[in-house]
């Protein structure tokens, strides 16, 4: 089973959200690590719901999903409205897809998947920032954000 945040579980479009800025890879990182370290735990919101909105509205992706893993060779399943598993386009007119696991040691903890509109839109900087992005994340899932992982193996 996998339990999976992106911008249309949050319940809005990215247009919808404030106007996108774009920031330098250094600063949208620091804000995404500041986010994990200030998390606390709730049922009510997730510190993934920010990462995600900080990724959508710092740079030019149309859509980001951060999917679980939370258990070996289970299928995987999606609790947003997006696509059911981070192979497939979450949305039909997304152009271009990037894919990074997120992993602590050799222990894959989830996906982190991006879609944009625009053809060739992941560049080495993007790379670069997305994993990044997928590191922070994997340390915060196995310290931190365990109790997400928690939640999702009880859904």
């Amino acid at each position: 089973m996998t339990l999976t945040f992106s911008c249309r579980y949050t319940g809005r479009r990215l247009q919808d959200l404030p106007l996108k800025a774009y920031r330098s890879t250094r600063r949208l990182l620091a804000d995404i690590e500041g986010v994990l370290a200030a998390s606390q735990p709730s049922f009510h919101h997730s510190p993934l719901e920010d990462v995600i909105e900080l990724l959508c509205r710092g740079r030019h992706y149309a859509w980001v999903g951060i999917y679980l893993a939370v258990g070996p060779g289970t299928p995987q399943h999606s609790l947003s409205a997006g696509s059911e598993t981070p192979d497939q386009g979450a949305l039909p007119e997304s152009r271009s897809k990037i894919i990074i696991s997120m992993k602590l040691a050799s222990r894959e903890l989830g996906i982190l998947s991006v879609e944009s509109d625009d053809q060739n839109a992941f560049g080495v900087e993007d790379r670069v920032l997305l994993e990044a992005v997928a590191s922070a994340l994997a340390r915060f899932l196995a310290g931190r954000g365990r109790y997400l992982a928690r939640s999702a193996r009880q859904m």
